[in-house]
């Protein structure tokens, strides 16, 4: 009997099939591990953004706690306190704006005050905006007709009939005639654009100035355009870092008082509402005697006269021809002097920490002065713990001038609104978020009122941290936060 010749061919099939099945098999977990690789990245990367999101609220709560530790004189903070904050094996930083000024920080928070206040109607708004770098007239005029009331229309400018037909708008809308909420919502008005408002990209990394390193951390300059040569960077960075809609301060003194209104023909209004010349005056006196003396209230309430008084420099010009007023004395009684009644005053400007861009604004003045002040600026001492007046500014510019040109109506040398531009890390790299808020603490007790996520706007400093933090160059970095915690809240200086 015959062996049939299948048996060997069916010996042949198994193998084969085995080793189908075997390829199966491998090529099945190699499936799975790459999936599973993938979803421990995944993880890793959710672990990481949940990691940078908790830190970024930590910044938040940072700044709430040095504002109300130090109040105004966390203006007076070394950047050590900004840069590099260490919370857990994650960082952050609260970047500032570069303004091309070496005396102005490139970490820590900004000052409200420190900006043009575009958010309402007022009488010199338009000619406050037009000096802004690459402001148009059609804009300015434009943002006039915007936060105004009425409906008539600027010389080009824009109301209803512009935002209702004109065919590049998708959808017609209505002008708002009233306050701005926010700066972002000068992108709906007629003549703003994201590059006049936010720059055309070609600025240099935020914490480094243009041309240089890193500053407030070791790093190389390799990110973005740093070092390169820009045609103009103000351009470049955009008015938004020059704008608010915020800043706003009681119109009382440092210590809680009621401020004495000068102004129209030298009469205020006495606590019981009834104008009242004589009322002013002693109210006056005795304010001046618990700052200076007896002699010195008398003498300055006698040179200042009983004439119009529009401006608390016009007040300084006369009490200084008449009564030898001298600046420091000036320093200690300017908070005390108002020309409104009103019970908050908006929009002034703090000389003592605006940059260039921003006094170039003030009404009255011109680049020149604006050149005197800030080489002034340099040379005295601008903290908040000096407690430095408004004195210097009239005496640069000479008590006349700022008389004339109403700067005491302009400027303040105060704070109540703080931005904090907060760039937060996970220790490993791998997530960053970015938000900015505002934080109002008009009324003592620190709130924000403010807050926008700006991480999808990408990383904004020098790319070669992150390249160092996902290298684990940074973990062995000692934190400014413990030197923070360990006393410089509480009264220490850089």
């Amino acid at each position: 009997m015959t062996r049939c010749p299948s048996h060997r061919n069916r010996r042949g099939t198994v193998l084969i099939v085995a080793m189908i099945v075997s390829f199966a098999l491998a090529a099945t977990v190699l499936v799975l591990c790459r999936t599973m690789r993938v979803e421990a990245a995944a993880s890793a990367n959710l672990a990481a953004a949940a990691q940078a999101s908790a830190i970024a609220h930590g910044a938040e709560q940072y700044v709430i706690g040095l504002i109300t530790e130090e109040g105004e004189r966390v203006r007076d903070l070394g950047e050590e306190n900004f840069a590099a904050v260490r919370i857990g094996d994650g960082l952050f930083w609260i970047m500032r704006p570069d303004y091309d000024d070496d005396q102005l920080p490139l970490f820590g928070l900004v000052e409200e005050s420190a900006k043009v206040n575009c958010g309402r109607d007022s009488n010199n708004l338009y000619n406050k905006l037009i000096r802004l770098p690459g402001m148009t007239d059609v804009a300015a005029a434009s943002i006039l007709d915007w936060v105004d009331a009425d409906t008539e229309v600027e010389q080009d400018g824009a109301e209803m009939d512009f935002y209702l037909n004109h065919p590049s708008k998708c959808e017609p809308y209505y002008p708002k005639d009233g306050p701005l909420e926010t700066v972002e919502e000068l992108l709906l008005i007629r003549g703003v654009d994201r590059v006049m408002l936010y720059g055309d990209g070609t600025a240099p990394p935020l914490g480094q100035r243009a041309g240089t390193g890193m500053s407030g951390m070791a790093a190389s300059s390799s990110g973005g355009n740093a070092g390169g040569a820009y045609t103009d960077r103000q351009l470049a960075r955009g008015i938004y870092d020059l704008l608010t809609v915020y800043s706003r301060q009681n119109n009382t003194t440092a210590d809680g008082q009621q401020r004495i209104r000068i102004g129209d023909s030298a009469r205020a209004i006495s606590q019981d509402g009834d104008i009242n010349n004589n009322a002013m005056r002693t109210r006056l006196q005795t304010r001046l005697e618990s700052r200076l003396s007896q002699s010195r209230a008398q003498a300055i309430v006698s040179a200042i006269g009983q004439t119009d008084m529009n401006d608390i420099f016009e007040f300084y010009r006369r009490a200084k021809s008449g009564a030898q007023l001298t600046e420091q004395e000036f320093d200690l009684i300017y908070d005390d002097l108002s020309t409104t009644a009103a019970t908050s005053v908006r929009g002034l400007i703090n000389v003592n920490s605006a940059p260039r861009a921003v006094l170039m604004c003030l009404d009255g003045i011109d680049e020149a002065d604006v050149d005197k002040l800030l080489a002034r600026r340099r040379t005295i001492d601008t903290s908040a713990e000096a407690n430095s007046g408004l004195g210097w500014v009239a005496e640069t510019l000479t008590p006349e001038r700022a008389a004339n040109a109403k700067l005491g109506s302009q400027l303040t040398t105060r704070t109540s609104q703080w931005s904090a531009d907060i760039l937060a890390v996970s220790g490993n790299g791998r997530a960053f978020k970015r938000v900015r808020i505002v934080v109002d603490n008009r009324d003592g007790t620190p709130v924000i009122v403010y807050r926008r996520d700006l991480t999808n706007r990408g990383w904004p400093m020098d790319k070669s941290i992150l390249q160092q933090l996902r290298a684990g160059q940074l973990a062995g970095q000692p934190s400014p936060f413990s030197i923070a915690s360990q006393g410089q809240m509480s009264g220490g200086r850089s």
